[in-house]
């Protein structure tokens, strides 16, 4: 394992990981993961073991989350930016084309880079996504700014992690991962994400993609999924048994080898 930051800029680093047990002799593709809202790449934790056999696995996180530089309040998120940082990324470790694997917003991010960027892209797995803004931001945002970062981790949590995630599953991801998000980077990026609709942008994309999603979450129903997953070309629908709506981080080893039989094919 190696840890880096990026400087994108004065202003801006990016924190960086890279994963590889592969045969040492051998190269291996590369798989650039992208975390979802209020996260870090420590969400990917229990994927790395089972992808870093056979990949090269590149983890960083997003710009004003982990251990990356915090964004201002003030700070004006754009799609662009965000997007923009992948190719920082990919860049610094000199790859040209590579898997991108998100879950949540990093899986809305995703879709949209290898719609913009199809040279680049060999397959994308997206969990979870939203295409359009969630409802529930405006009453995310309150609570936030009321009550503090954690209290909102830990009232959201059981809805993300679902009815099978134990008080310490819940506790170590409100104390190690969403509870600690700078209040000032949450608060920013949820005034940008009622803006994001890309039920035309997914269509653009022409790579091989897997979109994993769950039976009974309560964001998003597997009907709603299938009207623009279905419409995508070179696409395929999981739907997992299980009401969590964060699938990759409540049933990760079934994500990922669910992931690893994919890039196979």
């Amino acid at each position: 394992m190696s840890k880096e930051i990026i400087h994108i800029n004065p202003e801006v680093g990016l924190f960086c990981q890279v994963d590889n047990f592969s045969d040492p002799w051998l190269e291996v593709p590369t798989i650039i993961m992208v975390h979802g809202f209020a996260e870090s790449s420590l969400a990917w934790y229990a994927w790395v073991p089972l992808l870093a056999r056979n990949y090269r696995v590149i983890r960083f996180d997003m710009r004003g989350f982990g251990q990356s530089t915090p964004m201002p309040t003030e700070y004006t998120w754009t799609m662009d930016s965000l997007l923009d940082d992948i190719t920082v990324v990919a860049s610094h470790f000199k790859v040209d084309r590579f898997h991108l694997i998100g879950a949540k917003s990093g899986g809305s991010l995703v879709l949209q880079y290898a719609a913009k960027n199809p040279e680049k892209v060999i397959s994308i797995i997206s969990v979870t996504p939203p295409v359009v803004g969630a409802k529930a931001v405006p009453d995310w945002l309150r609570q936030i700014q009321e009550e503090g970062v954690k209290n909102w981790a830990r009232s959201t949590m059981p809805g993300r992690l679902g009815s099978l995630a134990s008080e310490q599953e819940i506790t170590w991801w409100v104390d190690h991962v969403q509870g600690l998000t700078p209040k000032s980077t949450l608060i920013g990026y949820l005034q940008w994400v009622p803006k994001l609709d890309l039920r035309e942008e997914v269509l653009k994309v022409r790579c091989p993609c897997l979109i994993i999603s769950t039976s009974g979450n309560g964001l998003r129903t597997v009907e709603s999924v299938k009207e623009w997953q279905s419409q995508m070309q070179h696409s395929s629908l999981l739907v997992i048994d299980g009401d969590a709506w964060h699938a990759a981080a409540a049933y990760p080893e079934q994500c990922a080898i669910a992931a690893i039989e994919f890039l196979e094919q």
